[in-house]
């Protein structure tokens, strides 16, 4: 059948050539393949340019495969060593510390600790948590002990670092807070893209102290089903789709009566690779039915105004680069070593900072 296809189109086209001619034939090529030749590179790069646009790459690596051999906290904590951590430990005396800080880094982000280090660390006790990264894990231990040496306030854990692991990196904030600083009144976990302003932070800590846990309280949330953004959570992980509460895990205060009793609910509920939603929703909130207070000064978000007075109204700004860090820091700074804070921003606290949060983003 396809051989009988052949033959009569051969036969047409011979058919054309007769009508036409070789030079009319000739005259009609020619045009085409010249405008190939020319215009034929220009077609091929936009039709790969379109297609590049209209199709979407691979999906990124998530890495959650070892969440589907074993969700349990309990079973990756007693598998987990301290590889360093400081010689000098905040809580060496038994009197009660207001607050130990704890930040989320990771070995590639030096330049970030040394922007915390340069800025507002140096006003709170600040330690910095992280696993191992990459290949060349001894050089980068080598370098770890180094820095930690010079600054001493590096705790590392031997576990593999990246974003999907936070959960338990935050677990084992916990757990070292509680065998290095029990007698601390809160915990404050935080990121090293995150600036803090010791000042408002200690006015925080004081309205509440009884609260259990504190943060920038985000309501009526949706987990991320897309598999392409980076707070990917599949189904298989959590089921239902809707978050009532949970506390922005960029900055979080966790009361000191309560570190204990939240990990140990921890080991009876399953991990969830997004931190926030899986301490403060499903074991904090859920499990053990504690008041998650919400605290506005706490923000996940950064002024898109730079006025110093949004800065020093709030108790942790997110996303800053270390740049950036250092700059606004230079005013907040400035600000606290005045003896009289109540009346440096009197105009911006008495008419504007109801819409301070419509100059964050």
């Amino acid at each position: 059948m396809f051989g009988l296809i052949i033959r009569i189109v051969g036969k047409k086209v011979l058919v054309i050539f007769r009508q036409f001619g070789r030079s009319k034939i000739l005259l009609i090529l020619l045009p085409l393949v010249w405008g190939l030749v020319a215009f034929g590179p220009a077609i091929w790069w936009l039709a790969m340019e379109t297609s590049r646009y209209l199709l979407l790459p691979s999906a990124p690596t998530q890495l959650l495969e070892h969440y589907r051999r074993n969700r349990s906290l309990h079973y990756y904590l007693d598998g987990i060593q301290t590889l360093i951590e400081p010689s000098l430990l905040p809580c060496t005396s038994p009197d009660e510390m207001a607050v130990l800080v704890l930040v989320a880094s990771a070995p590639i982000r030096f330049e970030h600790r040394q922007a915390v280090r340069k800025t507002w660390g140096a006003h709170l006790p600040t330690y910095f948590v992280l696993g191992l990264q990459g290949d060349d894990i001894d050089e980068q231990l080598v370098d770890n002990y180094v820095e930690g040496k010079q600054y001493s306030d590096l705790i590392v854990f031997d576990f593999q670092d990246h974003y999907q692991n936070l959960t338990l990196k935050t677990a084992l904030m916990m757990k070292w807070s509680l065998h290095r600083c029990p007698q601390t009144q809160f915990l404050f976990k935080t990121d090293d893209d995150v600036m803090v302003n010791p000042w408002t932070l200690r006015k925080v800590l004081k309205e509440n102290e009884d609260a259990p846990l504190l943060g920038y309280n985000k309501r009526d949330s949706y987990l991320h089903r897309d598999e392409y953004k980076k707070w990917f959570t599949p189904r298989w992980m959590m089921r239902e789709d809707h978050v009532s509460q949970y506390l922005s895990g960029t900055a979080y205060l966790i009361s000191g009566d309560f570190i204990s009793k939240l990990l140990k609910k921890a080991y009876e509920v399953p991990m969830v690779n997004l931190e926030d939603v899986y301490f403060t929703y499903l074991v904090a909130h859920r499990r053990l039915g504690l008041r998650l207070v919400h605290e506005r000064r706490l923000s996940p978000y950064k002024p898109w105004l730079k006025v110093t007075c949004i800065y020093w109204d709030l108790a942790s700004v997110h996303s800053m680069e270390p740049d950036e860090m250092v700059t606004a820091w230079t005013k907040i700074e400035q600000y606290g070593k005045m003896d009289n804070h109540s009346n440096l921003c009197w105009f911006f606290n008495t008419y504007l900072r109801d819409f301070s949060e419509f100059a964050l983003y």
